[in-house]
């Protein structure tokens, strides 16, 4: 246990000397020629402002104005991370819902659903966000209810469709790798012996089946994180959401960018480290994630 929280501890000073190294990057190519000197000065001057963080200010890009850096930061901080895990909540109900329909209904409806999570995968990620909007603003012209808020307006910030909308490309993706790992683990001794002592397949499937599913849907824990914060950037900029990654958009000093990446990164770290935590401890085998 020490050695693991020893690791953990090294990875996370890694991932934020990385995230350091990257931020001063821009200094590399000062007025256009490669400079290393001022590259290792906005090193310098990343770090130390690092180092007292309740000192640091931003600009405003119109005013001018300098405001203190927290709390604003952290509210920003505080918009994105409910989109990002409230879409991986959403994402996976989703994806089992999904799930129960395809093995409810026969060979007909599995190829419709097959056909349109293939579909809707291929979508660009601008197409679904301006789809959603324009699927709410269709309903209201046609019935007089707003659905859902369309975009955020001063403090009054939109959730739950920004949510939802980045919801759909890991929610297909979820759902097509639970299809092929269902298939992996349906020949499997421990499914003929449920099968054997008469279990109905649902039984089967949602009891014994689905956590080994979700062991093995853990391993693309990155690849989905990777493509969520991609997407979360358009995102947060078509809804007018005030959240960290348009805040980087907007703020773009070094020392600002550092703190705001290792604000966005480490509790995802933390998170994917836990999984693994779990997922060792549920299967007794040694995993990275």
């Amino acid at each position: 246990m020490a050695k693991t929280f020893m690791n953990m501890v090294g990875e996370i000073l890694l991932i934020i000397a990385g995230i350091i190294f990257i931020s001063a990057a821009s200094a590399l190519f000062e007025n256009q020629t490669f400079s290393i000197m001022s590259y290792i000065k906005q090193l310098g001057e990343v770090f130390s402002e690092l180092l007292s963080p309740h000192e640091l200010i931003y600009a405003n890009p119109i005013s001018d104005i300098e405001r203190k850096l927290f709390p604003i930061l952290l509210l920003a901080f505080w918009s994105s991370i409910r989109i990002f895990f409230l879409s991986i909540v959403l994402a996976l109900a989703v994806s089992i819902i999904l799930l129960i329909f395809y093995f409810s209904f026969n060979k007909v409806f599995k190829k419709g659903i097959k056909s349109l999570s293939f579909f809707v995968g291929s979508l660009p990620d601008i197409f679904i966000i301006v789809l959603a909007q324009l699927t709410v603003v269709w309903f209201f012209k046609q019935t007089g209810i707003l659905l859902i808020d369309l975009a955020s307006v001063g403090e009054n910030q939109v959730i739950l469709l920004p949510a939802i909308t980045l919801s759909v490309l890991p929610a297909f993706f979820f759902f097509t790798n639970m299809i092929q790992f269902l298939r992996e683990e349906k020949g499997k001794p421990y499914v003929e012996l449920a099968s054997s002592k008469g279990l109905t397949h649902f039984t089967i499937l949602f009891i014994h089946m689905m956590r080994n599913v979700l062991i093995s849907l853990t391993y693309h824990g990155k690849q989905i994180m990777w493509m969520m914060i991609s997407n979360l950037l358009i995102l947060e900029y078509l809804f007018n959401v005030f959240g960290l990654t348009s805040f980087l958009f907007t703020y773009n000093k070094p020392s600002i960018f550092a703190m705001a990446s290792i604000l966005l990164f480490l509790p995802l770290y933390i998170v994917m480290k836990v999984l693994q935590l779990v997922i060792s401890r549920k299967t007794g085998k040694e995993m990275s994630i």
